[in-house]
């Protein structure tokens, strides 16, 4: 007994008794997979990127103005840095572990090697913690990677070591919260695009909602709460934001708003998703060990395995479902798919809350009279947008990684289907995916539009500016999905695309902003048509030589030119992922 208590407390303090060998074994793979390294280079890359385009930010602040001046300036310039670095960090890190973390059990569950780990003295618990730690030591590694540069323009003055210090923390107990999330629904989806849309947009609702429910019950019922010091301890980005402020600006720092307590309720809402999870994994590694019906199997074949339901009554049922294949085969079948999810029950718990908190902010909206201000359809027509491109783009980087995953893409290339018409009906396939989100936009735009808020002249350039964007999100995800085997590599390296392609951030000037950003697009065609002379500024200035005609040749030859940039780089993605369907295809 004492030597048993011994050992106990000689191997608590290694954690081994937490993560198990599964750690040690993602480890040892992790460090062979080409994935990680590639992994590394481009986030080297884009912080690279970005922090050049602060310091030219910061440059051409100077001007033309005296070295003295330039060098007083030195210590705005490292402030300024140090807050790209650190935003950066925080969302690409977060970005990432959603991204590797979408497959972190649904592998072992669909390659059915989660029964086998129950059947040894491996815990569920360590099932789950050595999954998340494995992965989450991939991003501690891109946080070193950062360190060396914060603390080289810390010597320029400005930047406090607190700052530095809380923004790691806040952004690591932020990423463990997303990687927590994205795992716990790897359990019960098969698709890692599946798993991204859903954890991103929990994410969102976790942080928007209280955001917006909490300022408007202090500021229209007179509630006596502090907004800001709730949110302070549950929203992270809330916290940053604070931080940032009071880096900037010492005299607007808020007392009594400490940030470990910030990461131990981040870690307490972690702890809670990971709890869930332990539980839910043993519930299916032990249905998995007993030859029952996989999590992923649908609800007749689950009753069928455990003998609920005979299985003539099960084959007489199935051969009267049988669907007559109308029109492109591929097609058929990603509309078939996505109209088989959609009736599960779990996309219909999860769809009506969504909707009924729509419709809320709608009627609120109506009430308070924002719905007769420009910027309020911008930011309705910009989130319907944006969630519409990341749906497509998550389907469309796994639409074929998904296929040699389950083994059944060389059983389609064995048909009369040829490459075009393969990669055309993943194209489409992964555009129609996101029809819930272009219904909302399509009817707010003929709503609005026909009530006289939203100008009827900026439906059909919006209509060519997201069939067009659409299709180049759609062709860039299928040409990566074709050139990687692995659902996680593609969806990691088209997220990082897509983040430069939507972010205006990435040109600091309006024009280039505009051939780039479809997002800052959208919004210069609703000032333009709308006549919003704070949106539509830049093409107005220019056409002002020339009235109003002017303004509208201007902005109509500026679209012309970005649709046919748009339709060009997809019909080149096209062509080479066509080339890449025979020749990867295991």
């Amino acid at each position: 007994m004492i030597a048993g208590l011994t050992n106990f407390v000689a191997r608590f303090p290694s954690l081994y008794w937490l993560t198990g060998p599964i750690f040690d074994k993602e480890l040892r793979v992790s460090s062979r997979r080409k994935r990680n390294y590639f992994l590394r280079v481009a986030y080297i890359w884009l912080l690279t990127a970005f922090i050049g385009l602060a310091w030219i930010f910061m440059a051409k602040q100077g001007g033309s103005a005296s070295k003295v001046y330039q060098i007083s300036r030195m210590s705005e310039t490292g402030k300024y840095v140090t807050i790209t670095i650190v935003w950066f960090q925080f969302i690409a890190i977060q970005l990432a572990a959603i991204v590797m973390l979408s497959t972190a059990i649904s592998d072992e569950i669909y390659h059915r090697t989660l029964g086998l780990l129950m059947t040894t003295p491996i815990s569920s618990l360590q099932i789950v913690i050595g999954k998340l730690f494995s992965k989450l030591l991939q991003l501690v590694l891109l946080l070193a990677i950062s360190m060396p540069l914060l603390s080289v323009v810390r010597v320029l003055g400005g930047v406090s070591w607190d700052y530095v210090v809380s923004s790691l923390c806040v952004t690591l107990t932020a990423t463990i919260f997303a990687g927590s999330v994205s795992l716990a629904f790897s359990i019960t989806s098969r698709y890692s695009h599946s798993v991204i849309v859903r954890t991103a947009l929990i994410c969102f609702l976790f942080y928007i909602i209280p955001s917006i429910v909490l300022p408007l019950l202090q500021y229209v019922y007179q509630f006596r709460i502090d907004a800001e010091r709730i949110l302070f301890h549950v929203n992270p980005f809330v916290a940053l934001a604070i931080l940032t402020r009071s880096m900037l600006s010492p005299a607007m720092a808020v007392v009594g708003l400490p940030w470990p307590l910030h990461c131990v309720v981040m870690l307490g809402f972690s702890a809670l998703l990971l709890a869930f999870s332990t539980v839910r994994v043993r519930k299916v590694g032990l249905r998995q060990a007993t030859g029952q019906a996989g999590i992923f199997a649908s609800r007749k074949e689950r009753r069928l395995a455990d003998g609920k339901i005979k299985k003539k009554t099960a084959l007489s049922a199935s051969s009267r479902r049988t669907r007559p294949v109308k029109g492109p085969p591929v097609i058929w079948k990603e509309i078939i798919n996505l109209w088989i999810k959609s009736r599960r029950l779990t996309v219909v718990v999860t769809t009506v809350p969504a909707v009924l908190l729509l419709a809320a902010v709608y009627i609120y909206c109506g009430y308070k009279g924002y719905l007769s201000r420009e910027e309020t359809h911008i930011v309705f027509i910009l989130a319907f947008f944006f969630f519409g491109l990341f749906r497509t783009a998550s389907s469309a980087a796994t639409c074929i990684t998904s296929e040699k995953e389950a083994l059944t893409w060389p059983i389609l290339l064995t048909t009369p289907l040829t490459e075009k018409q393969i990669a055309f009906g993943k194209i489409i396939g992964s555009c129609i995916g996101g029809w819930a989100f272009w219904l909302l936009l399509a009817v707010h735009l003929l709503v609005f539009s026909l009530a006289g808020v939203i100008s009827p002249a900026a439906v059909l350039p919006l209509i060519l500016l997201i069939a067009s964007s659409t299709l180049l999100v759609s062709a860039v995800g299928v040409f990566f999905s074709s050139c990687f085997k692995r659902s996680s590599i593609s969806a990691s390296v088209n997220l990082i695309l897509f983040i430069f392609f939507t972010a205006p951030v990435c040109c600091p000037s309006p024009l280039p902003t505009f051939l780039v950003s479809p997002l800052f697009a959208a919004v210069i065609i609703l000032g333009v048509t709308g006549g919003w002379d704070n949106i539509g500024g830049p093409f107005q200035q220019i056409g002002s030589r020339w009235g109003w005609f002017g303004t509208f040749l201007i902005s109509g030859l500026a679209l012309i030119v970005l649709v046919a940039i748009y339709l060009s780089l997809a019909l080149g993605a096209f062509a080479i992922a066509v080339a890449n369907i025979r020749r990867r295809t295991f």
